[in-house]
């Protein structure tokens, strides 16, 4: 098993490149930990996940380790892909997953992306007893949670209104947003476009 990388990284994006020993390897990681990456030709560390299927191999990397247990953690749900963890972790934090498992937090987890009332109860049903305490330690914070009022992007309100009339509100709304944002910050200069990249999020 690759436990982790550290290497030089090649390319930014959601796959991004690492290359290591002059080997590159393509590591998926989030939407978030692709805005925070460093400038290309700098080091990187990533911890990593080894999916090996029979349509091929993927490697999932994260900038802290606490996610790369919860994804492992999500994964081992019965319906719950590496994609769909991917996108849980895109609209929040680990510690705050592992307290809306831990407390059975239903409402939470129905506000992250892909996930249903079906599969929030699941997950909480299979998880909520397994969830690390250390995963706890950090308390439930998320980042809408730690972010400063004058944080917004610009035309949030507008990206809402649009999502809100295709059915979408609420905090699942708001998390697709920043999650397309994190990729790429000019989609908050047009509202369309980031809705229709929030949207892909979905998909």
């Amino acid at each position: 098993m690759i436990a982790s990388v550290e290497g030089v990284l090649q390319s930014r994006g959601k796959t991004c490149v690492v290359t290591v020993g002059g080997l590159g390897l393509a590591v998926t990681i989030t939407a978030g930990a692709a805005a925070a990456l460093p400038p290309v030709g700098d080091t990187i560390k990533l911890w990593t996940h080894l999916s090996v299927r029979d349509d091929g191999w993927t490697l999932y990397g994260f900038t802290d380790p606490d996610e790369l247990v919860l994804f492992r953690l999500l994964i081992s749900v019965s319906g719950v892909g590496p994609k769909l963890a991917l996108g849980m972790l895109a609209g929040a934090t680990a510690p705050a997953i592992a307290h809306a498992l831990q407390t059975g937090d239903e409402k939470a987890l129905v506000a992250m992306p892909g996930i249903g009332r079906k599969s929030a109860a699941r997950l909480i049903v299979e998880l909520g007893q397994k969830v690390p305490p250390a995963l706890l330690a950090a308390g439930p914070r998320t980042p809408r949670d730690s972010a400063e009022p004058g944080d917004e992007p610009p035309n949030m309100a507008v990206a809402l209104e649009l999502l809100g009339a295709m059915g979408l509100t609420g905090d699942r709304a708001g998390r697709i947003l920043r999650a397309a944002v994190c990729e790429d910050r000019e989609l908050a200069a047009d509202p369309v476009r980031w809705v229709r990249a929030a949207l892909r999020e979905l998909s």
